[in-house]
């Protein structure tokens, strides 16, 4: 979102890392709870039309979105009792993680800095991409 965002702060270093999962230099994906909260934001303000066209854009980029599955689901209560402060839609995106073994996230929300299973990566922070980037 905050790559097709007006002016803001993190929109280049979040277009920049589309840019790399474009080029094949870094693997990315998404699953479907992105989807829902881009659709979620756009859908509540007059730019809905927009925010389906970013939808369908992260389809194309990230396919195949991973599903929110009922493995997904059954890690929730367990990340809801360790992490009782966290948002249900972070934990969900946590929970995703686990299930697929990936061990990361870009995130500028630095909540994710107090799980212990998965390490943040800061969009505005390239040095901490550099490991995960190929060629």
């Amino acid at each position: 979102m905050y790559a097709a965002a007006a002016e803001h702060p993190l929109r280049e270093p979040c277009r920049e890392i589309l840019a790399h999962v474009a080029e094949g230099r870094l693997e990315g994906v998404v699953s479907a709870e992105v989807i829902q909260e881009i659709l979620h934001r756009f859908t509540r303000s007059p730019r809905a039309a927009e925010g389906a066209e970013l939808a369908e854009a992260a389809l194309d980029l990230f396919s195949p979105v991973l599903a929110l599955t009922h493995d997904v689901a059954a890690r929730m209560p367990d990340l809801v009792r360790r992490y009782p402060r966290h948002s249900a839609r972070d934990l969900i995106h946590v929970a995703t993680c686990l299930a697929h073994g990936i061990g990361a996230i870009v995130s500028p929300d630095a909540d994710f800095d107090r799980v212990e299973e998965i390490r943040r990566l800061a969009p505005e922070d390239g040095g901490a991409l550099a490991p995960y980037l190929r060629g």
